[in-house]
């Protein structure tokens, strides 16, 4: 569904909770920053399960330069889950 009018963002709006309106604000308000201040740079990423096809966004940057960006959290988020790791599984 992709939401192109007032009427339709209304409605879409009407259909969630108060906490994923305040959610939404939050994600639309640190997009807005990536566009108003030239050193931040952002990506949005939507799967659906399986997760076998992605839909990537870049914000205020380029292809190339959200392939950066994209690695950078990879190795991001594989630090943080190891650092919480039990020690087993840091050795797998």
């Amino acid at each position: 569904m992709f939401i192109n009018d007032t009427a339709g963002l209304e409605a879409a709006l009407e259909k969630m909770s108060q906490d994923q309106r305040d959610h939404l604000r939050i994600v639309i308000s640190e997009i807005i920053q990536c566009y108003l201040d030239d050193k931040l740079h952002g990506m949005v990423l939507i799967g659906k399960e399986p997760f076998d096809r992605f839909k990537v966004m870049a914000v205020n940057t380029n292809e190339m330069d959200a392939v950066s960006l994209l690695g950078a959290v990879n190795e991001y988020v594989q630090e943080s889950v190891m650092d919480d790791a039990p020690p087993k599984e840091l050795f797998n």
